[in-house]
C-alpha cells in the first residue's frame, strides 16, 4: 500500500476513534467544519462551546483575548487552557495554522472530563470492574470526590472509599492521580 494511502486510512481511523472536539475555525471563530460530536462534547458543561455556527467562549476576559491567540497562530502548535466556572471543567486548546492555509486555524480540544464513560469505552469489561466499582470509577473520572461521589450514589463514604480501593488493585496503580490518568487516557480516544 502507498504511504498516501496508508496515512489517509491512520487518519480515518484517528477521526473514528480519537473523540476528542477536532473544528477548523477562521479568525472570527466562525466555525467551517468540527467532527461529529464536537457540538456534544463541547456542551454546556465546558467553558467553550459551538452555537449557531461560531466558537463561543464563556469567560469574558478569554473571549475578549481569544481572537488575539488565533490571529497569533501560525505553522507550529500553541496551547490555550480555558477554564470554567467550575474549576472540573476546563478545556485545553491545541492550535495550529496549516502553511498554506491563511484564515484558516486547526483546533484539537482536550476536556478536562472524559470523552466516553467507563462502561463504553471498554474500561469497567478491561479491569473486570463491578457494575458499583463502574459508577465510582466514572465518577471519579470526572472529577468528583469521594463524599461528592457518596452522596451523588447515595451510598457511604466508606463504601466509595472500599470501591476506590479495590479498582486500585485491579487497575494495578498505587495513587489516585495514576488512576485518574488511565481512566481519562481510556476514556477520551
Amino acid at each position: 500500500m502507498p504511504p498516501e494511502q496508508v496515512r489517509a486510512a491512520f487518519a480515518d481511523a484517528i477521526d473514528r476513534f480519537d473523540r476528542r472536539p477536532k473544528l477548523v475555525v477562521d479568525d472570527d471563530q466562525h466555525v467551517l467544519w468540527c467532527c461529529e460530536d464536537t457540538a456534544t462534547l463541547l456542551g454546556s458543561a465546558m467553558p467553550i462551546c459551538v452555537r449557531n455556527g461560531n466558537l463561543v467562549i464563556e469567560d469574558e476576559e478569554v473571549r475578549n483575548a481569544f481572537p488575539d491567540f488565533l490571529h497569533a497562530v501560525g505553522p507550529q502548535v500553541q496551547h490555550k487552557l480555558i477554564r470554567g466556572k467550575s474549576p472540573r471543567h476546563w478545556v485545553m486548546v491545541r492550535a495550529w495554522r496549516p502553511a498554506e492555509w491563511r484564515a484558516k486555524v486547526c483546533l484539537l480540544c482536550t476536556l478536562s472530563l472524559p470523552t466516553t464513560d467507563v462502561a463504553t469505552s471498554g474500561l469497567a469489561g478491561e479491569l473486570r470492574l463491578t457494575r458499583s466499582e463502574a459508577r465510582v470509577l466514572g465518577k471519579f473520572a470526572e472529577l468528583h470526590s469521594p463524599k461528592q461521589i457518596a452522596g451523588e450514589l447515595g451510598v457511604s463514604l466508606s463504601t466509595v472509599r472500599s470501591h476506590l480501593k479495590q479498582i486500585h488493585a485491579k487497575a494495578g496503580v498505587t495513587s489516585s492521580m495514576q488512576l485518574l490518568r488511565l481512566a481519562h487516557t481510556f476514556c477520551s480516544g
